[in-house]
């Protein structure tokens, strides 16, 4: 029998992440055997996901769930979980690194309209019209609330995995398309507590922590880390600040920007897993190089989808990796002896 893989997906119970479970399930064979380890902050919703996943793959009989209960905007559960799952698996094969949020308070209608009616494909492929909270901290930690959870979590939850990825394991960082607008890297706000846009701020970050690490990681550790974005498409992250009739112009508006031009409205949340499930389990690193690429979710016009790779980092970028690193090494240190956590490399 084939050896069994573990999968952890983190924000697996909707989205892009409840995606990234389907088409993992449809891509592995059903002759190998599959433990799919979710997270959620909430019980009912983790349960929930496991029902419809094992709706979703039925005739599967060497699949097994597992779960941890994960809140990202707090370092000691982080590092809960990190223990549990160390105390539960001798080696992970594939992590996906979906969850996040955005602190968004709403639209600006009128520069929203104002965007679409001047370039509608870049209106829905960068908007600048979405309306984020400025300098929100995570009420346990005290540290920029956006930034803990899209990028700090990600990073101590990895430190404290490293021994059971040593190997062979791949890590898939999730980023954004968004991140070509983010402002310029500012090493004395590393938690964005002052970004007017700290949500796509943060993939940006994202990015640069993948140009500092992944090279390092793959040669020390043996350890993938790839960087993909699941182009455009329709997850529950801002759902809450749309109602049915400007939902619908929203999907319209995507399927425009396809048929001009855009390779990277795809849509679905299914379609938009193509790049994260093909990074895991088809990318041969000694073709599809982990350091300074990224991989998009992508479709043609007719919607017919494919992984687009694109170069990631310039020169500046490089070198605000390296001080964004140290800064982030500094804090996560100085987190886990507060935590009384002192394994760090």
């Amino acid at each position: 029998m084939a050896t069994r893989r573990v999968a952890l997906i983190t924000g697996a119970n909707g989205g892009l992440g409840f995606g990234i479970a389907c088409r993992l399930l449809d891509s592995i064979p059903t002759s190998v055997p599959l433990t799919i380890v979710l997270t959620a902050r909430y019980l009912r919703k983790v349960m929930d996901t496991i029902s419809k996943l094992r709706k979703y793959a039925p005739n599967r009989d060497l699949l097994s769930f597992d779960y941890v209960l994960l809140d990202l905007g707090s370092v000691t559960s982080v590092l809960e979980i990190a223990h549990q799952l160390k105390s539960r698996y001798t080696h992970i094969d594939y992590v996906f690194l979906n969850a996040g949020a955005g602190d968004f308070t709403g639209v600006d209608w009128t520069a929203a309209v104002v965007e679409v009616l001047s370039g509608p494909k870049d209106a829905v492929t960068h908007p600048r019209f979405k309306r984020e909270r400025v300098g929100r901290l995570s009420s346990g930690d005290a540290i920029g609330w956006v930034f803990q959870v899209n990028v700090l979590a990600n990073y101590i939850l990895l430190r404290q995995l490293v021994d059971i990825l040593r190997k062979g394991g791949r890590v898939i960082l999730i980023s954004s398309v968004e991140a070509e607008i983010a402002n310029p890297f500012n090493k004395d706000d590393i938690q964005l507590i002052h970004s007017n846009q700290p949500y796509v701020d943060s993939k940006k970050e994202l990015e640069l922590l993948h140009t500092a690490i992944s090279k390092k990681w793959q040669a020390e550790y043996g350890i993938d880390i790839y960087l993909t974005h699941p182009g455009i498409c329709h997850t529950s992250i801002f759902a809450e600040y749309l109602n049915w009739f400007t939902t619908f112009g929203m999907l319209l508006l995507f399927y425009i920007a396809r048929w001009l031009g855009s390779p990277w409205h795809v849509v679905s949340s299914y379609n938009g897993a193509l790049a994260p499930v093909w990074a895991a389990l088809k990318a041969i690193p000694e073709e599809n190089k982990v350091w300074n690429v990224s991989y998009g979710s992508a479709c043609d016009w007719k919607g017919t989808t494919y992984v687009k790779n694109d170069t990631l980092a310039n020169d500046q970028d490089q070198k605000d990796a390296i001080i964004f690193l140290y800064e982030l090494d500094s804090l996560t240190k100085t987190l886990l002896e507060r935590s009384n956590q002192l394994e760090f490399e």
